[in-house]
């Protein structure tokens, strides 16, 4: 594959093994998160109005929860090996995502990952209640994201790995994009062109 300076990741169900985010609630929101999901995946609302809601829809989570739930968080076998690549090929790695940016740093950090530049939504907890911020907000983002990913990319050309629906709008503009899940069947349904992959290895071999 032609030499690849720059890629872009998204985090949630594409570096960790299931959606953290929604695995978090499914854990400790009320039911009604799953109304908003529907509603956002239907385009009825925007991505920041769901996070918004579903956030408030967080019940009694104590510090040793959430603690638990985010050390307990799995990551793709084969991610720390695809980090060594990228930084033995001199690529810049940066993970772009709609989810929470308490989630990541966190995961990271217990692999000893500190160095990879991350945006994400702001999420705070204190005293046993949820605040979510959207410091990477675009008013202007196709698919009204809390964090819009297009604007954060500034090369012409770039690599995209993801695989949901926060990644419809980036994953047409990428020169080189790896999809699994929800975004390869997108991209299979739209005549999108794209590398299929089932883990972090696929990508390493491709890229070889």
């Amino acid at each position: 594959m032609e030499n690849i300076k720059s890629i872009y990741c998204d985090f949630d169900g594409t570096i960790t093994k299931k959606d953290a985010v929604n695995t978090f609630f499914e854990m400790y929101a009320s039911p009604e998160w799953l109304e908003y999901e529907q509603l956002w995946i239907d385009g009825k609302i925007t991505s920041q109005e769901n996070a918004i809601a579903q956030v408030a829809l967080l019940q009694n989570v104590s510090q040793k929860q959430l603690n638990d739930y985010i050390n307990n968080i799995e990551i793709d076998d084969y991610f720390l090996e695809f980090v060594k690549f990228t930084k033995n090929n001199n690529i810049k790695l940066t993970i772009l995502s709609d989810g929470f940016d308490l989630f990541i740093y966190k995961t990271l950090g217990r692999f000893g990952i500190k160095d990879i530049p991350i945006y994400a939504n702001h999420l705070i907890y204190k005293n046993g209640s949820f605040k979510i911020e959207f410091p990477y907000r675009n008013v202007k983002c196709d698919i009204g994201a809390g964090m819009c990913k297009c604007n954060k990319i500034k090369e012409e050309k770039f690599c995209y790995i993801g695989d949901g629906t926060s990644d419809l709008c980036v994953a047409k503009r990428a020169h080189i994009l790896f999809a699994t899940k929800n975004l390869h069947k997108f991209c299979k349904q739209n005549e999108i062109k794209h590398y299929h992959f089932e883990s972090f290895r696929n990508i390493i071999d491709m890229l070889i």
